[in-house]
């Protein structure tokens, strides 16, 4: 089964390699077009030595959750082919083409997923050798994860909500699948992910500001410090 695969990114070095090998593995004849909000670090670069399609968008050097939104709910609709994923760089679905192939036989529309949190047990970046990860905790809520990422665009429409795009009020004729997961590699090392947040906390639009979107990144550095020790607390070997 044939993929257009949408990944949306800011400054993401460190996992765009890695998302771009996982897609390719999965769907080796895939399509991937990324979206780049200005970034200023290598990820351009990367995408375009991995032969990416380059779609750059600019919000004025904030986060805009609105316009990313609207983003995932158009950018797919001249795909040439009927199936989409519509992924940050940091959720990785495990659905490969032949089961892809399986559930559209069967007449899916809709792959749902159950999203893991993956967290590096080591102080390095080494993201192919993070095979750890948790399901259930109450600080990450984790089904808020359990976003529609791959679907079929001949039968639906998919009407991500906002904010954040967790949840989808999708138009026409819905068959979801079974449960595949989705790897979301949020926890990559302790400094970045501290630094991550502080930037994101200063790059809230205003509109976000008064929906209080990305609050969670406002919390200070001490308290995201602690939330990755407690994720490496709660994490379990998940991946061979």
């Amino acid at each position: 089964m044939d993929v257009t695969v949408h990944i949306v990114t800011f400054n993401e070095n460190v996992l765009m390699q890695f998302s771009i090998d996982h897609y390719r593995k999965k769907f080796p004849n895939c399509h991937i077009i990324i979206y780049d909000n200005d970034s200023v670090d290598e990820t351009v670069n990367i995408c375009k030595a991995n032969s990416c399609e380059m779609r750059q968008y600019s919000t004025n050097g904030k986060i805009d959750e609105q316009y990313l939104v609207n983003t995932k709910n158009n950018c797919w609709k001249n795909a040439k082919t009927d199936w989409i994923i519509v992924c940050d760089v940091d959720e990785l679905l495990d659905i490969n083409s032949q089961q892809l192939d399986q559930e559209n036989a069967k007449g899916v529309t809709r792959i749902r997923s159950e999203s893991w949190q993956m967290v590096n047990m080591e102080d390095n970046f080494d993201v192919p050798n993070i095979k750890f990860g948790y399901r259930n905790s109450q600080d990450d809520q984790c089904w808020l994860y359990d976003k529609c990422l791959c679907f079929n665009k001949k039968f639906i429409d998919i009407n991500y909500r906002f904010p954040g795009c967790h949840f989808a009020d999708s138009i026409g004729q819905i068959v979801d699948s079974r449960v595949y997961k989705m790897y979301h590699y949020r926890y990559v090392n302790c400094d970045a992910f501290i630094e991550k947040m502080s930037r994101d906390a200063n790059r809230r639009s205003e509109n976000d500001i008064k929906t209080n979107c990305g609050l969670h990144c406002t919390l200070g550095d001490d308290f995201m410090r602690e939330r990755f020790m407690k994720a490496r607390r709660n994490a379990i070997k998940i991946l061979p």
